[in-house]
């Protein structure tokens, strides 16, 4: 859908429940895929606290900017790729990732490290342990 859809249609529903569940003391964890940059301000406004999946092999999503523009008021969760990365490429290249995510997403904290979605059927086992091991064991 396109950005003005998503802030007439959707961002009032939206802010309306984010509101009700921070009324009752939560945090709202919101879930969006793909090229989603142009529209984080407006999760933002509407009340977002953490945005999960970061899917960076989508267009136009950056981690460096992400953290630049948002990180001061926006919790990251997610970032190792499922589509390339974790999947697809060895267990140094996720190390790698993980280090990067890292570096970048967690400066000053606000990051939380898992995978972009959840673990696809055939991920390399080798791969799983390298992302919880490295993220386990890496200091900044």
């Amino acid at each position: 859908m396109s950005p003005d859809t998503y802030r007439a249609v959707i961002k009032p529903q939206h802010a309306r429940l984010f509101k009700a569940i921070h009324e009752m003391g939560a945090k709202v964890l919101f879930h969006c895929d793909g090229a989603i940059t142009t529209i984080i301000p407006d999760l933002m406004d509407a009340g977002i606290d953490i945005l999960e999946a970061l899917q960076f092999d989508a267009e136009g999503n950056d981690p460096v900017l992400w953290k630049k523009n948002f990180g001061k008021k926006l919790c990251f969760h997610g970032g190792i790729s499922v589509q390339s990365t974790l999947s697809f490429k060895g267990a140094e290249d996720v190390r790698r990732e993980v280090i990067e995510r890292i570096n970048v997403l967690g400066k000053d904290g606000g990051y939380i490290l898992a995978p972009s979605h959840s673990i696809q059927a055939g991920t390399p086992a080798e791969n799983v342990v390298a992302m919880f091991e490295t993220a386990k064991n890496y200091k900044q």
